[in-house]
């Protein structure tokens, strides 16, 4: 069964040759039809005349529709054919126009061969085109958000992530108030998300790459330092995983020791797999306040380094990681 709406309308004669050229009303409604095949429910469009070379000459342009509700929905938006042979009164016999919505009564199931193939195409390539796509947007969006987030420093990842949370709930309350969505809008909203993912990775890449670029080469064997020490002789704290200590094998988050009243710098290497940094706490003693010394970078991934700098009065101040604040954390002593 299927649902058509038939406009009838009559076009002068001599006219005629005015409505196909570009821009006229039979080149417009074949600009259309790409339109229409992206409309739910949409089968096909068909327009013809009559062969009479003088007097009016009567054009038949009809849309098939799998079902009326596509079909009413279609006909009371724009574009529709009916808007569009409406912008094109001038060459139309004056009351010729007729809109007739109809439906269609059919038994032969075979009469559209090629809207069969294409169905079953669809059965066959659908079940595997949908969860390769779908993988690969988790992929992209794993891969493409983690990169981005290591790259952005202090709470700007915070804010992302609200932002990304609140465009996916507008995004799923559109479509889910939307009665019949086109394919188009939701292929957009997937190649719009998968640009901006892609984009993301790529400038946290260039990132990477500008940070590592700027790191001092390193120098020949007269220039290393033993583990656990670094230039200068200040200490070099390990970050493993989840623990901190002076050297392999050592003491888990160990007791520190520092001269109060003067500044301070720690080496630190993050020796894990997972990410890792230090925060001192500060005068009040709470790690929220704002001043908090944290390591630079404040995200340091496996195999990375980074600093941290302090100034302590005498006393006791706590220390930890903020990613794994249960199990990475100790104190300092200001003497």
């Amino acid at each position: 069964m299927e649902y058509i709406q038939t406009v009838l309308l009559q076009v002068d004669a001599s006219r005629l040759e005015q409505a196909s050229q570009s821009g006229g009303l039979l080149s417009e409604l074949d600009e259309h039809r790409a339109f229409l095949k992206q409309q739910p429910g949409f089968r096909d469009l068909r327009i013809t005349r009559s062969i009479n070379a003088e007097g009016s000459v009567l054009i038949v342009i009809e849309t098939r529709w799998s079902d009326d509700a596509s079909l009413v929905h279609y006909e009371t938006h724009e574009p529709n054919v009916a808007a569009i042979v409406n912008g094109h009164s001038s060459i139309i016999v004056s009351g010729s126009l007729q809109v007739l919505d109809m439906e269609a009564l059919r038994t032969d199931a075979s009469w559209r061969p090629m809207e069969q193939a294409s169905a079953a195409r669809a059965r066959l390539t659908l079940p595997l085109l949908i969860p390769v796509g779908v993988l690969s947007f988790i992929l992209l969006v794993v891969y493409g958000l983690s990169r981005v987030y290591l790259e952005i420093q202090g709470d700007g990842a915070t804010a992302l992530a609200a932002g990304i949370a609140i465009g996916i709930l507008i995004i799923a309350f559109y479509l889910a108030s939307a009665r019949n969505v086109p394919g188009w809008q939701i292929a957009g909203i997937f190649v719009v998300a998968a640009g901006v993912l892609t984009g993301g990775a790529v400038w946290a890449l260039s990132e990477e790459d500008e940070s590592e670029a700027d790191e001092p080469a390193a120098e020949g064997p007269a220039d290393e330092t033993p583990a656990g020490e670094s230039p200068g002789g200040a200490e070099v704290i390990l970050m493993d995983d989840n623990f901190f200590a002076l050297t392999e094998g050592g003491e888990e988050n160990p007791t520190l020791s520092v001269v109060a009243g003067e500044e301070t710098t720690l080496q630190l290497e993050n020796a894990g797999g997972s990410i890792h940094n230090m925060r001192i706490a500060g005068a009040d003693g709470e790690f929220s306040s704002a001043d908090d010394a944290v390591s630079d970078p404040a995200i340091v991934s496996g195999g990375e380094k980074a600093t941290i700098t302090f100034t302590l009065d005498a006393g006791v101040v706590r220390y930890q990681c903020d990613f794994h604040p249960d199990a990475m954390k100790g104190t300092i002593e200001a003497e």
